[in-house]
């Protein structure tokens, strides 16, 4: 592995380290903030989002948006047309700003939120949206002016920002995911530890000496008794009951 992309992981794994022992949300918001400006990113938030066709409200759980475009998006109501709020509702992969489509002939209203953010020097931004069974659960987005995300910066995004909101969830949400220990085979929780710290299902099995699908099938598993839609938020949520460790 090139050393960029082991400086980029190493600093991901940091992060998620760092957070796991705060109990503080000023703490997190700091962290967070410092990492991602490493990154380009100046502005983000991690927030609930309404249905289609409500409102923004107070749903913000860690805000670290300017003030005045938080202010200017509520008063107006911008996620009524936030194009990239329509693309969570679309994607379950993390995604670029630049990648949520729409017509800015078609969608006069949507170019105007995307102008007015641009005002807040927030022209690049990056989205993980957060999906349960249920369906749309949450996003993490982040901008800057100018950002590039060459290499492993993207994936290493994706994790911290599920991380953050997983501990997000632990401090200003405690009651959304009540600890449970045990809910886990000893097979399945070995599985989940070796993926907390960076492992392929094809590096377990090696490990434990038994089929790639044989740990597919035990992460399938335990994602269904948490009811999460992917491995990066199976982990998360079993970091937050306590099931592993990292």
């Amino acid at each position: 592995m090139a050393e960029g992309m082991l400086d980029v992981s190493r600093a991901a794994f940091d992060f998620v380290d760092d957070i796991e022992r705060m109990s503080d949300p000023r703490l997190l918001m700091d962290r967070f903030d410092r990492e991602l400006n490493g990154y380009g990113y100046h502005a983000w938030m991690i927030a609930s989002l309404p249905n289609p066709g409500g409102r923004a409200g107070s749903l913000a759980m860690l805000n670290g948006w300017p003030q005045g475009w938080t202010d200017l998006y509520r008063r107006l109501n911008l996620i009524q047309n936030d194009p990239m709020v329509a693309h969570c509702f679309r994607s379950t992969a993390p995604f670029e700003w630049r990648e949520a489509p729409y017509d800015p002939l078609a969608n006069p209203k949507a170019k105007e939120v995307m102008d007015r953010a641009g005002d807040f020097r927030m022209r690049e931004g990056f989205c993980v949206p957060v999906h349960t069974s249920d369906g749309y659960e949450a996003v993490v987005t982040m901008a800057g002016e100018r950002v590039e995300l060459a290499g492993q910066v993207r994936p290493a995004l994706h994790v911290m920002a599920l991380y953050a909101y997983g501990k997000a969830v632990d401090l200003c949400m405690p009651q959304r995911f009540p600890a449970a220990p045990g809910v886990f085979a000893k097979r399945e929780r070995e599985v989940l530890q070796w993926t907390a710290a960076g492992k392929t299902s094809w590096e377990i099995s090696q490990i434990l000496g038994v089929a790639e699908s044989t740990i597919t099938a035990h992460i399938k598993a335990a994602a269904a008794k948490l009811d999460t839609p992917n491995r990066v938020a199976t982990v998360v949520v079993a970091l937050r009951r306590g099931e592993i460790s990292l």
